[in-house]
């Protein structure tokens, strides 16, 4: 016990010493941190820039376009009737998209047809795309209701009936976890969880790479246990840090952006255990790879995008091909993640996250005999390279 807690008084006083170290603890996490949710800090995209390209020309297609300019989700920026020039405007980012209105509008509206107008937009950007569509949805339902008593002036009675029953079933939209459908809401949470893991892993790569050219002052032994406690005392020198970011991350934060925590703290801080000590054993079973200084950076850039990927938030996890899959149980921010969200965004406890806490506390085992192993044969190489 008392070697354990001399490596990691060790620890703290290497990273204590280390300014790059203590640049990415400090500036990388907070600046990190604030920067994401300052950039996602708007949440729900308003008054997207949009055209209309209107064949009708009437007082029902102006009246239509009124209501989809009163909107907040889109912004009607130009009014055209030529098709081309409105798809150049997409083109060169002038707008977002535009509607189609049919020149026969009014005349199919009020013999009691369903008048089509058509959305274009690139999906691209489903965001954008999305405004449009809810914009145009929500002008059509307005504009329905107000000329609903002219058409039943203009219609015989068999219609008449037909048109009343037209909506006999009224579909509510009930939003679940997200009330506000914000984009921030549903990203930032779970990219916080991956911010922790790819800040850690530069820390520790950091501190392994300045290792192998001090030669490490700590490894006095070849044994296997002194291994253990070197692994051990790494370990828990980087959890009790990053205990301190993580509430930083997943409690601060969201608290200043006003983001929902739907969560019991202390079901989050018992997940958050096994993954952190996961995350710390995994990155230093990766340490023979951390050459020099800008490997950290080489593997945080590689895998920045397939750990947003694997963690089953931005895709689902049903259909990624079995090859990916195996990745996803392998790598500790991809369970964390899942389980977070269900906890802090979804307001489940600890019984709805069980697959995923098994996951990571095998994590936890696995990745610890894998670190012990590589830190024990790289303590008898030094201590065999000091003798001669």
């Amino acid at each position: 016990m008392n070697d354990i807690i001399k490596i990691i008084s060790n620890e703290f006083r290497a990273i204590g010493t280390n300014i790059p170290i203590l640049i990415v603890l400090i500036l990388g996490n907070v600046g990190y941190g604030f920067l994401y949710n300052l950039l996602y800090n708007t949440n729900v995209y308003k008054e997207a820039p949009i055209a209309i390209v209107d064949m009708s020309q009437s007082d029902l297609s102006r009246h239509f376009v009124d209501y989809i300019d009163a909107t907040q989700q889109v912004e009607v920026v130009s009014k055209t009737m030529n098709f081309d020039e409105a798809k150049r405007m997409i083109i060169e980012r002038e707008i977002v998209g535009f509607l189609y209105i049919p020149s026969e509008l009014k005349e199919e509206i009020m013999r009691g047809n369903q008048a089509q107008c058509v959305v274009y937009g690139s999906t691209l950007s489903f965001l954008d795309y999305l405004n449009i569509y809810e914009a145009v949805n929500f002008a059509s339902l307005d504009i329905n209701s107000e000329l609903l008593p002219e058409m039943v002036e203009s219609l015989n009675m068999i219609d008449v009936l037909f048109l009343a029953n037209d909506k006999a079933v009224n579909i509510v939209n009930e939003p679940l976890y997200n009330s506000s459908e914000g984009y921030g809401t549903y990203l930032i949470p779970p990219v916080m969880v991956i911010i922790i893991f790819q800040t850690l892993m530069i820390t520790v790569a950091m501190r392994c790479g300045e290792e192998k050219t001090t030669r490490l002052r700590d490894y006095k032994t070849t044994s296997l246990s002194y291994s253990i406690k070197i692994v051990l005392g790494k370990a828990f020198t980087n959890v009790m840090i990053y205990s301190v970011f993580s509430v930083f991350f997943l409690g601060l934060l969201p608290l200043i952006f006003d983001l929902p925590h739907l969560g019991d703290s202390l079901d989050i801080i018992i997940m958050m255990i096994p993954y952190l000590f996961a995350s710390v054993f995994f990155c230093l079973s990766l340490s023979p790879l951390y050459t020099d200084g800008d490997m950290p950076l080489f593997f945080i850039v590689f895998m920045s995008v397939p750990l947003v990927f694997l963690t089953g938030i931005s895709y689902p996890l049903e259909l990624m091909p079995w090859h990916w899959k195996i990745f996803h149980y392998l790598i500790p921010t991809a369970p964390a993640t899942l389980a977070f969200v269900k906890l802090d965004c979804m307001g489940g406890d600890l019984s709805n996250v069980v697959p995923e806490m098994i996951n990571l506390w095998i994590q936890c085992a696995v990745y610890f005999i894998l670190s012990t192993i590589i830190f024990h044969f790289r303590s008898r190489r030094i201590l065999s390279t000091k003798e001669h």
